[in-house]
């Protein structure tokens, strides 16, 4: 997660293009194995094993490598293994960008410093925010500090980074976070989360946007905003609010869901604490949203 907002930070900067920072991240993503294909590799795993960890992965939010050791196909020594088997993936990010002659290796070498200066990071802090401690990574981009039920939404958020990486895609860039009271939505699909807490869910974008994202978290090849494609957006949802409802459970907080509903060419108006991250992916623009009932 902390490659996408790095990219983020060098776009930012103007070190590099949308075109460049995206191309060099598709580039990288192919050079870094997921944990599931090293293990397979190794020997450790099959492609059926693989199959059930994702299937419990879905359910519940954890690690890959968390729940390949509780249920016997691995433990903490081969977990140790094949993530010293991974690269650091800011440095694998700055590789490609200099692979693609993007950047030099010395003024990416800048960046970082430029970087661990604004944000105060040390290189045992940078190394810590590198090794995906979510939380850490989206605090130091996404502050919710001082919002009504922060802690709630930098969880919520920081769920729903964890589970695009790991079921949809992780070639994209974050935008900044952006308060919002309205908003106009070409498609959209919706949920409310009731009970402790009363929260409106939405994911927006275009077509496009749209068929590119359920395209890639169903695995299917879609071609039009159909109800196939509709569905598969509001199962992703659904999957996130359901992984959510069970973290909130774990602190003793219960929730439930309303069916997801699924809008085309509106306005929602007088959204309460309401927050968007607007996420660029290869295939298009998805707008994350996220607000208190009305």
């Amino acid at each position: 997660m902390f490659t996408q907002l790095f990219g983020s930070f060098l776009l930012n900067k103007k070190l590099v293009t949308t075109e460049q920072l995206m191309d060099a991240l598709n580039y990288q993503s192919s050079v870094r194995l997921k944990l599931g294909v090293l293990a397979v590799n190794a020997g450790y795993m099959t492609s059926e094993d693989i199959n059930k960890v994702h299937d419990v992965q879905s359910k519940v939010d954890k690690k890959f490598g968390e729940i390949a050791i509780e249920m016997g196909f691995l433990d903490d020594e081969k977990v140790n293994k094949l993530l010293s088997a991974q690269k650091t993936g800011y440095l694998l990010l700055g590789q490609a960008l200099v692979d693609k002659n993007y950047m030099t290796m010395k003024k990416f070498e800048d960046a970082i410093n430029i970087y661990k200066k604004e944000y105060s990071l040390s290189n045992e802090q940078l190394q810590s925010i590198d090794n995906e401690d979510f939380n850490q990574v989206l605090s130091s981009f996404y502050s919710f500090d001082n919002v009504p039920g922060g802690e709630v939404y930098k969880n919520y958020f920081s769920l729903l980074f964890r589970n695009i990486i790991r079921f949809v895609d992780a070639s994209f860039i974050p935008k900044e976070k952006k308060a919002i009271s309205n908003y106009k939505y070409q498609w959209m699909v919706t949920q409310n989360i009731f009970g402790n807490i009363e929260l409106d869910t939405y994911i927006c974008g275009d077509e496009k946007a749209f068929i590119g994202f359920a395209s890639k978290f169903s695995q299917e090849n879609y071609s039009q905003n159909d109800e196939y494609v509709q569905a598969s957006m509001g199962e992703f949802l659904n999957q996130i609010n359901g992984l959510f409802l069970v973290n909130m459970s774990n602190s003793n907080v219960e929730l439930e869901l309303t069916p997801q509903a699924v809008y085309s060419n509106g306005v929602l108006t007088e959204l309460s604490e309401a927050y968007c991250i607007t996420i660029e992916f290869p295939f298009g623009v998805i707008d994350f949203i996220i607000s208190k009932s009305n």
